[in-house]
């Protein structure tokens, strides 16, 4: 898993999942430089005709840390000041650049829980092609 590909499994992570990286965190010296703060921002969406349109605002919460000199910044949907911070403390730890047994077991977290979404969407995907109607086999079509 590449330093950036830890957003999607935070952003996917559950409660149990967040808890154990805010212990694997917490050990560390981190400095908050700008708290969970919560706000709206516009989500913009492209349509099936490939145009952007405005769906409307989100709620999202966003936090920054500080970690060896490095600033880690998170942002996530919803009202969620833990998961933003972890966000941004992962941010500053895997772009620190520091090999460590710390950056190891964060790495891995974030990979179980890459994996968990993963096949999530597989099993989601799944449910919704069993759905799919073929007009082509129905008689008197």
């Amino acid at each position: 898993m590449q330093s950036n590909d830890h957003t999607a499994a935070i952003l996917a992570m559950t409660t149990p999942e967040v808890d154990e990286l805010v212990g694997l965190l917490s050990s560390e010296e981190m400095t908050i430089t700008r708290p969970p703060r919560t706000g709206l921002m516009m989500m913009t969406v492209r349509d099936s005709f490939d145009t952007d349109f405005h769906l409307g605002e989100v709620v999202t919460t966003e936090a920054e840390v500080l970690f060896a000199g490095e600033s880690g910044y998170g942002m996530v949907i919803g009202e969620e000041p833990r998961k933003a911070l972890v966000r941004a403390a992962a941010d500053a730890l895997l772009r620190s650049g520091r090999p460590s047994d710390l950056c190891q077991r964060v790495r891995y977290c974030l990979e179980r829980a890459g994996q968990r979404q993963t096949s999530q969407q597989a099993t989601d995907a799944a449910l919704a092609a069993s759905t799919k109607v073929n007009f082509d086999l129905m008689p008197g079509a």
